[in-house]
């Protein structure tokens, strides 16, 4: 359930609105076409309670977010060591995500990464425990209970272990992962027990908290169809290898072509990588988000997936390694956003781990390879 909102751009860039928690559509006129996206920046418009779920809430190493679904996860991580550090250990990233249902029992997932954000790879988990800090009398360690490694790097707790190490994450003023004595991992502390009476606080407020009408203007579904891409045809538009602004040619440039002769291109810049959409005998546009002032929202990295779809990160006051990370895919007249991630403290974490503050109510490919 994701509330709509619309904002026309030039034809120089793609407009980035966001009028809630959901993401907002927004549309670039380019060659007849229309490539749309869904963003998401704040907008003073939208209730209380859409913005307490939007909000980020901390506890020491704890952050919980939530989106307009009522979808609420909690990450914890650790604080990198100082540059210079010889501290070598790594770092847990701990995942909590719960459904709305009443009652619902949360899932717990752990990734292991070193002091940069490099995952740790994949290990036998079998042996490892986890140990409490700080208490007088140290109780007896827990099984981890982890399954095996799963696409993005990270392990998925058994349910019957997930209620043992959540209640001990709370009790326990700290914790280590150790296997036979030796440390393995340091894991966040806070007050996660107030994180998570938060949480229930906004997945299940004791009255409702949005009007029939607020829910219609703001609660929408969207179900998205996106294409596949192929490598593109044609050679890379001298616009696109000229684009950067410190290096007469760019580095690595990248394009794909989709049904109807659109492409995506990417180049690679010391100022960041620029995106541009073209439609064939036509000239490549630049790929700007804007927000609702018309503002450009600068990206860093950005990318085309094997998947065909689009990834941009949009840094928090300049740090790539905290903000959005937003991933769209091509329906065949619009851009769409697919993804939206958001993790705002800057804590080495990769992307992939970030809590999800948007997607659709499906997405899903909707056709072959072009030939």
């Amino acid at each position: 359930m994701n509330k709509p909102g619309f904002l026309r751009s030039s034809a120089r860039a793609v407009g980035l609105r966001r009028p809630g928690n959901t993401v907002a559509a927004a549309v670039l006129a380019l060659c007849g076409a229309l490539f749309m996206t869904s963003a998401a920046w704040a907008d003073n418009a939208k209730p209380k309670y859409l913005r307490d779920l939007e909000r980020p809430h901390n506890a020491g190493d704890w952050t919980l977010q939530c989106d307009s679904s009522r979808l609420c996860q909690i990450i914890g991580v650790v604080k990198p060591p100082r540059s210079g550090n010889s501290d070598k250990r790594l770092r847990a990233v701990v995942m909590i995500r719960r459904g709305i249902a009443p009652g619902a029992a949360p899932a717990l997932r752990i990734a292991f990464i070193d002091s940069i954000g490099f995952l740790g790879g994949d290990v036998s988990t079998e042996t490892w425990r986890l140990y409490s800090r700080g208490l007088a009398k140290m109780p007896p360690p827990l099984r981890l209970g982890l399954g095996p490694i799963e696409h993005d790097g990270g392990y998925s707790a058994e349910p019957a272990q997930t209620r043992l190490l959540l209640g001990a994450l709370q009790r326990w003023p700290g914790s280590v992962i150790s296997d036979r004595g030796r440390t393995i991992a340091q894991m966040p502390r806070g007050n996660l027990a107030r994180l998570l009476r938060k949480m229930d606080r906004l997945q299940h407020p004791s009255k409702p908290q949005l009007t029939a009408e607020e829910e219609a203007t703001w609660l929408k579904q969207y179900h998205h169809v996106v294409q596949r891409s192929a490598p593109a045809d044609m050679a890379v538009p001298d616009l696109v290898l000229l684009s950067c602004d410190t290096r007469t040619y760019v580095n690595e440039p990248r394009g794909v072509r989709f049904r109807n002769s659109y492409y995506l291109w990417t180049a690679s810049c010391p100022e960041g990588t620029k995106v541009f959409l073209q439609q064939q005998d036509a000239d490549p546009v630049k790929f700007d988000l804007r927000d609702e002032q018309g503002r450009i929202r600068p990206h860093d990295a950005a990318r085309i997936t094997d998947g065909s779809l689009l990834e941009m990160s949009l840094p928090r006051k300049g740090n790539a390694m905290c903000g959005r990370y937003l991933t769209f895919g091509f329906s065949g007249e619009t851009f769409v956003m697919i993804e939206d991630r958001r993790y705002d403290r800057c804590r080495m974490v990769p992307h992939t781990f970030w809590p999800v503050v948007w997607s659709p109510t499906s997405w899903r490919y909707g056709d072959a390879l072009p030939l």
